[in-house]
């Protein structure tokens, strides 16, 4: 089969950002071309290896951005590669990754963390390391917004993720230093909430209540409170059994002193 010249592979790519379109799947490129999947599979790929294309994951392609000053392949974009890989599925951009996207981290995040409602075989996206959480439907959906074409976790529900899993975004330094951070961008006490009562998070609500509290969080201290009376102690980061303090509103049981996490906050 005569493959498909380079000429109709940039026609394609110039139709697609002409309709505003920053991805594609190889099933679309090939009802444009009217080829097989075979030859576009190979037009694809000659056009990855010339630096038009990412190759998010299989079938799913990013167009680079190219000749305008400070554009970014998906390769750098987190939320190009999401919209690339996952546009037709439902998702929501969440943990660490949220948090490097909301600035609430002083180290970016070096891999790309997404909810999904159902599992995923990929394990990379645009060569980074995927990690997937999987999240009944209704779950999913609280606290996400959307943002350049992809759903992704609000302030206050990139904290409430962290406070459930702190394992997932580098343990409870990375969620105090979030809050410290979150202090100043306006975080909303009464949507943490309620999205912790829709979520039925108590146990990720107290670590979070018990970290403002202790540690003077602007904006939040003072102004949460249990969703339910505690009746037993949980630990502030789970598995860290040995504990220096524990507090008496939140009952939440911590393994380092407040001062060395007093520390994160405000470094």
């Amino acid at each position: 089969m005569r493959p498909i010249g380079q000429s109709a592979g940039l026609k394609l790519l110039d139709e697609f950002v002409s309709e505003g379109r920053a991805q594609f799947t190889s099933a679309e490129a090939a009802v444009r071309l009217g080829r097989s999947a075979a030859a576009t599979g190979n037009l694809l790929a000659r056009l990855v290896r010339d630096g038009l294309l990412d190759r998010v994951r299989r079938g799913h392609y990013a167009i680079r951005q190219l000749g305008t000053l400070g554009t970014t392949a998906a390769a750098e974009n987190v939320l190009l590669s999401v919209a690339a890989g996952f546009r037709d599925v439902r998702h929501r951009v969440a943990y660490r990754t949220a948090l490097d996207q909301l600035d609430l981290l002083a180290h970016p995040s070096r891999s790309i963390q997404v909810a999904l409602a159902k599992p995923t075989r990929s394990e990379t996206l645009s060569g980074r390391r995927l990690t997937v959480v999987q999240e009944p439907e209704t779950a999913l959906e609280v606290g996400a917004r959307k943002q350049d074409g992809v759903f992704i976790s609000d302030l206050e529900r990139s904290l409430l993720d962290a406070a459930a899993r702190p394992e997932l975004v580098g343990g409870i330094a990375v969620l105090a230093e979030a809050l410290g951070a979150a202090s100043s961008k306006g975080v909303d006490a009464d949507k943490l909430t309620k999205y912790a009562r829709v979520l039925s998070w108590g146990p990720a609500f107290r670590r979070i209540g018990s970290l403002a509290d202790t540690l003077h969080i602007a904006g939040l201290a003072g102004h949460l409170e249990p969703l339910t009376k505690p009746n037993s102690d949980i630990d502030l980061e789970p598995g860290h059994k040995a504990s220096s303090y524990r507090d008496a509103k939140w009952w939440v049981r911590w393994d380092q002193s407040p001062s060395e996490l007093q520390n994160v906050v405000h470094q």
